[in-house]
């Protein structure tokens, strides 16, 4: 009975086999069936949301049509020229998008990159086109705003560039007090504002006047460029006076920072000829003294009483003078601070030395039969150059011929020692 049914449990197996095999096969399919509808929810959002961009636009261009038709009459032809061409741009792709959908809404099946292109195209078309129509609209709404408005705005010009006009005076007066102080460099960036800032004002009372003659005149051109022109004028002449007190202030302060150098120059100047002074190398105490002489020039030029100043170009003369000083100062003081070390080390370096000769000399006397000539040559020359060392003035040298006193008593001594065993 068993060996008949040896078969079963393979069957049971292929049962599962198949049961899980099946199991992902269904898995697989409504996954890929939730995919596919996603796609497709998604590409007639996107188709939706084309057919509303193509509506709005269409609905812009007929209103902006009428919209141009308006200004020009308003504004005139030549005022309106960027509209008509953004107009017929739009016009164009509109067409264009127009031609897409009925590619998609045609009977011809289309693949789902070819829908998803042509949808993206028609929505990009259509809103280039919106958004061109949209800012020639606002715009020309602008310029009405700026037409209704143009008496009120005019009058509040003229007061302004009156205000200007009072300016000017005050503009010259401080140009020639400056003038007493500054030299021509220094006031060369503002001196010809106020000449400047009257040819504008007068720019801006012309293009005022030519916009009052057309709305007393009743005329139906618009005064939106008369204004305009005023305003520039107004905002150029404003700016030039502006910058005379700017540049007065800036002046005063360069001048002010100019004494503040002027005073750090002094004790840089003071600290330098006490290093020259007490300096111990004359060729070291000649350089500190040129370039004193020559940082002293420049400072005595830049205080001379009654000297018309420019306080940037002052300033970067002294910083070039005392930049000068500073590097020779530094190497003189480096070449002083060497010496003083020198000298301080010297000491130690002239006891350390006679100590090891007169131990050096003790062991060869005590030993002299057996010690030879190697090591009483480096004692005597050990001791040559201790005398040396202590004859020397310059504590530099003075100090390496210590230090070769010190090098020969050692190598005498450890000879002698090595003689002697």
């Amino acid at each position: 009975m068993t060996d008949a049914l040896w078969w079963l449990p393979s069957v049971i197996v292929l049962g599962v086999v198949v049961g899980v095999i099946w199991l992902f096969v269904s898995a697989s399919r409504r996954k890929a069936r939730g995919i596919r509808a996603a796609e497709n929810a998604e590409i007639a959002e996107r188709a939706r949301a084309a057919a509303i961009s193509l509506v709005r636009a269409d609905d812009l261009i007929e209103a902006a049509t009428d919209e141009l038709g308006f200004a020009i009459a308003q504004f005139g032809e030549r005022a309106t020229a960027d509209f008509a061409a953004a107009l017929d741009v739009s016009k164009r792709q509109l067409r264009e998008a127009f031609a897409l959908k009925q590619k998609l809404d045609d009977g011809v099946p289309d693949t789902d990159t070819q829908t998803r292109q042509w949808t993206e195209q028609i929505t990009r078309l259509a809103d280039e086109a919106t958004n061109r129509l949209n800012a020639q609209t606002r715009e020309f709404d602008t310029k009405r705003v700026v037409e209704q408005n143009a008496p009120l705005q005019l009058e509040r010009l003229r007061r302004r560039l009156d205000r200007a006009t009072d300016r000017l005076a005050g503009g010259a007066a401080t140009l020639t007090r400056l003038a007493t102080s500054y030299s021509a460099s220094a006031l060369a960036s503002i001196s010809g504002n106020v000449e400047r800032a009257r040819a504008a004002i007068e720019v801006g009372l012309r293009a005022a006047d030519a916009a009052d003659a057309r709305l007393a005149a009743g005329a139906t051109e618009p005064v939106g460029e008369q204004v305009s022109a005023a305003e520039q004028a107004l905002f150029t002449a404003t700016a030039l006076l502006d910058a005379i007190e700017t540049g007065e202030d800036e002046l005063h302060v360069g001048f002010a920072s100019l004494g503040t150098a002027l005073a750090a120059a002094e004790t840089e100047l003071a600290e330098a000829r006490a290093l020259r002074d007490r300096h111990e190398e004359s060729d070291a105490s000649a350089d500190l003294n040129r370039v004193i002489a020559a940082a002293d020039a420049v400072v005595a030029e830049l205080r001379r009483p009654g000297r018309v100043s420019d306080p940037s170009a002052d300033l970067a003369r002294l910083r070039e003078a005392l930049d000068g000083l500073d590097v020779t100062r530094s190497e003189a003081r480096n070449r002083q601070l060497r010496r003083d070390n020198a000298r301080e080390a010297y000491v130690g370096a002239r006891l350390a030395a006679r100590s090891q000769i007169g131990i050096t000399r003790d062991f060869i006397t005590a030993n002299r039969a057996r010690v030879g000539a190697g090591a009483r040559t480096r004692l005597a020359e050990a001791e040559r150059q201790l005398a040396l060392a202590e004859a020397e003035a310059d504590p530099v040298t003075a100090l390496d011929a210590a230090r070769r006193a010190m090098t020969h008593a050692t190598d005498a001594d450890a000879l002698a020692h090595y003689d002697a065993r």
